[in-house]
């Protein structure tokens, strides 16, 4: 829900606004702009959805084309370090279009798109220029509530562009590869350019692989990280307390690398799901690990879809870091669910494998009906809540949007980022 009611927002409107038919108006400028009218006609759109006034006595010709000018411009992406290609921000600016247009915000009621939110916000300025113009003075009630109105439509806006970057970048970023980032910039600012733009900034991060010698062989393994709020990238570590008795050396946080071997492992057994969602499956459970379980000697890591627990990630301290070596769907061998399921059903790892009751697909395609029997022998086990799939779509942006809440807490959680994001808010703010 807004802050602020549609009609107090609209009680704003002073009566000095109304046009008099005996003032001489100057015409505004002709634009030749193609997009001027169809701006104005999402504006009117917009405004009217959230139950504001937009006749001609609200807002004139004049209002409008100084509205269109000092709209909020959302730049199209620009790479900063160069390892990016052309496909790859072709890409990621076609996808964010489309994120932007989707109504997926609630408010009062009705459902508005982020694109909408920004039109509000120019909607919102263009309103507090106009009553300022009337009173002058900067610290009428009216000026403020404008500028605050203004203000929460431009974080709604703004926050959300973010997210939808954000989606698309933990989609692509493959650590056997590269990582992508993001950073946010405003456009210059001057008399002769009054618009007002956001830049998002492309970077391009190439993996960091590091090799260890494990059972006298040399094994390549690939260096973990996450995007920030702060930071375009930062590479991901676990606290020494995390480990408990499992680490006893003397660093205060370890690094953490993931062999190819487990990524593979992740490809195969959640089988339904393509490259980009094991991308954002594996970015989801890594970017904060404050918990390891040990079992019969392994160190654990568990993994989860749609907030089901689906299997865990083997670790290893080796050299000082904690390697990811193999990942183990649920009903393995080694896993606490897949050693209940040995206990009462006898089945053993050939068995596992041999009836394929190893990998998501087999879950998700089991006729629960059919097989009450077996469906029983799986819930006894600890593996009911695997059934709660069934439902789910594993498309990864719909997996993304159930889970949009998390992802922008994990945004706004990042090292500052609450003091960083209210300095970028007010500096962004003060230029508008």
């Amino acid at each position: 829900m807004l802050p602020f009611g549609a009609h107090g927002f609209c009680s704003l409107i002073p009566e000095t606004m109304a046009r008099n038919k005996n003032t001489r108006k100057k015409k505004p400028a002709q634009q030749t702009n193609g997009g001027y009218k169809k701006y104005i006609r999402d504006v009117i759109e917009a405004a009217q959805l959230i139950g504001l006034r937009t006749d001609a006595s609200v807002l004139s010709n004049t209002d409008k084309h100084r509205l269109y000018e000092g709209r909020l411009r959302i730049m199209n992406p620009e790479v900063v370090e160069g390892y990016v290609s052309h496909q790859e921000l072709k890409r990621i600016t076609q996808k964010v279009k489309e994120y932007y247009r989707e109504r997926n915000i609630q408010l009062n009621g009705a459902m508005f798109s982020a694109y909408q939110c920004s039109l509000l916000q120019d909607y919102a300025t263009a309103m507090k220029k106009v009553v300022y113009g009337i009173h002058k003075n900067k610290n009428h009630p009216q000026v403020d509530e404008y500028n605050s109105v203004r203000s929460k439509f431009f974080r709604l806006a703004y926050g959300y562009i973010i997210t939808h970057y954000y989606k698309i970048i933990t989609q692509l970023s493959n650590p056997e590869y590269k990582y992508f980032g993001l950073r946010m910039r405003n456009t210059a600012i001057y008399k002769e350019n009054p618009a007002f733009g956001i830049v998002p900034e492309i970077y391009g991060i190439p993996a960091q692989v590091k090799k260890f010698t494990i059972n006298n062989q040399q094994r390549p393994a690939f260096r973990l990280g996450k995007q920030t709020a702060v930071e375009p990238l930062i590479w991901i570590t676990v606290e020494k307390s995390v480990f408990g008795e499992n680490y006893n050396g003397n660093k205060g946080e370890l690094d953490i690398y993931i062999q190819s071997h487990a990524i593979n492992r992740l490809c195969q057994r959640l089988d339904l799901l393509k490259r980009p969602a094991i991308n954002y499956i594996l970015w989801q459970n890594t970017n904060t690990i404050d918990e390891l379980m040990t079992h019969r000697g392994k160190l654990l890591l568990l993994v989860k879809i749609y907030d089901t627990k689906i299997g865990y990630l083997v670790a290893e301290v080796v050299d000082e870091v904690l390697l990811f070596k193999t990942f183990l769907f649920i009903t393995h061998n080694f896993t606490p669910e897949g050693d209940a399921l040995r206990r009462i059903s006898g089945l053993g790892k050939e068995d596992i494998s041999y009836w394929k009751i190893d990998r998501l697909s087999t879950f998700i395609n089991l006729d629960t009906g059919k097989y009450p029997v077996l469906t029983e022998l799986f819930k006894k086990a600890g593996l009911s809540d695997i059934f709660q799939l069934k439902d789910k779509d594993f498309d990864v942006e719909q997996m993304q949007e159930a889970n949009l809440d998390g992802l922008v807490r994990y945004i706004e959680r990042g090292k500052n980022a609450d003091t960083v994001q209210k300095q970028e808010f007010e500096a962004l703010l003060q230029n508008a």
